[in-house]
């Protein structure tokens, strides 16, 4: 079931490019799929030709190589379902599908871990009938996909013409977040109305990714256009407390160290809010994996400046990663924006703030924020 609802979605995205467009996007395409959290279990996607030459592939590497035996799966029925056992000794299930690209005909590979493609397959064969309705939503979202995709490559058009990042952003508020909104808003009115279950879980998945494209928006919006600084006199202590409370809240397990003075200076609130939040979710998320999970907060003087210390307990980052942590879309999560660090640093150049991070791999991060009085 897993390994047709991959395949449909392939195939209704692959018929809406040009080879040119296939060969740019197609192994990006693939590689996106892999990291979504709805297709976990997938080992590799691929397309292959009728020469058994590797077309596109979710590991761009291996694009170009040649694959025995593939000729013959073009005189077997399909989708022709079989096991595999990897270079690397696991076993893995197969979903090959003929499908036809510009008159030619070509081979699409799922490739699943066996163990979740054994359990998909035995609920497929108990709920067949929920293969029909599955494909119906898969279809839905791959038609959202295509949408989206086609506003994107109109703003890479626009972007060629734009002369900075302002202009960037209202293009996106205009082109993406109001279709976006509507595609929301009809899901939601949807799952109001409907009473199947596996339908509900389908357009949950519809409005959870909307609601990330809105906060991907929202986020370059804050990037592009930092608003006009509105400067009041605030307790720093205060302002901390507020920020790290709902974190606080959701997150019981990890422990939250507090060690702030009443220390008393202008900034905006808003503004200032919004880097100590952004620095505090990075340092939650690096957390993740590890057993002991402290984050520690200090705020003081020191030689006339006000400095603020973030520091975790968490995975760190070696000094590659390092050094690209401030870029603008650098990530290392599998759904993170990359924008995060990025609009921190912005609002520090408009705050006039001296921002330092230190970090080393397995030893956590420290975060410094250096405010002159």
């Amino acid at each position: 079931m897993q390994a047709l609802g991959i395949t449909i979605t392939l195939n209704s995205l692959i018929q809406n490019l040009s080879m040119e467009k296939l060969q740019i996007e197609g192994s990006l395409i693939m590689s996106q799929i892999l990291l979504d959290e709805r297709w976990q279990g997938v080992a590799f996607l691929s397309l292959y030709d009728k020469k058994g030459k590797i077309v596109l592939h979710s590991n761009p590497n291996l694009i170009g190589s040649k694959i025995n035996g593939i000729e013959d799966l073009f005189n077997k029925e399909s989708p022709y379902y079989h096991k595999v056992t990897l270079g690397t000794g696991e076993e893995v299930f197969l979903s090959d599908t003929k499908i036809n690209i510009k008159n030619n005909q070509y081979i699409l590979r799922v490739a699943l871990h066996l163990y979740p493609a054994e359990k998909l397959l035995r609920v497929s064969k108990i709920h067949l009938i929920f293969i029909f309705l599955s494909a119906f939503i898969v279809i839905f979202a791959g038609i959202t996909t295509i949408f989206i995709f086609r506003k994107i490559e109109k703003m890479q058009i626009k972007m060629r013409e734009l002369e900075n990042l302002s202009l960037l952003s209202k293009v996106l508020a205009h082109e993406i977040r109001n279709p976006l909104g509507s595609i929301k808003g009809f899901a939601q009115y949807l799952f109001k109305k409907i009473s199947d279950i596996s339908l509900k879980e389908y357009l949950d998945i519809i409005i959870k990714e909307s609601m990330r494209l809105e906060r991907l928006t929202n986020e370059l919006s804050i990037y592009a256009n930092p608003e006009n600084v509105n400067l009041k006199e605030v307790n720093l202590k205060e302002i901390i407390h507020e920020v790290i409370l709902p974190f606080i809240n959701q997150h019981e397990e990890i422990k939250f160290i507090q060690q702030t003075d009443n220390i008393y200076f202008k900034t905006d609130i808003d503004k200032m809010k919004q880097i100590l939040s952004n620095i505090i979710q990075n340092s939650v998320d690096a957390l993740t994996d590890t057993k002991d999970k402290i984050i520690t907060i200090r705020a003081y003087k020191t030689n006339g400046k006000i400095k603020i210390e973030i520091e975790d307990s968490g995975i760190g980052m070696d000094e590659q990663t390092l050094k690209r942590a401030l870029e603008p879309f650098f990530t290392t999560k599998p759904k993170g924006t990359g924008l995060g660090l990025a609009i921190v640093e912005r609002l520090c150049e408009v705050l006039k703030i001296d921002l330092q991070i230190k970090s080393k791999k397995g030893q956590g991060t420290k975060t410094c924020l250096i405010i002159s009085e």
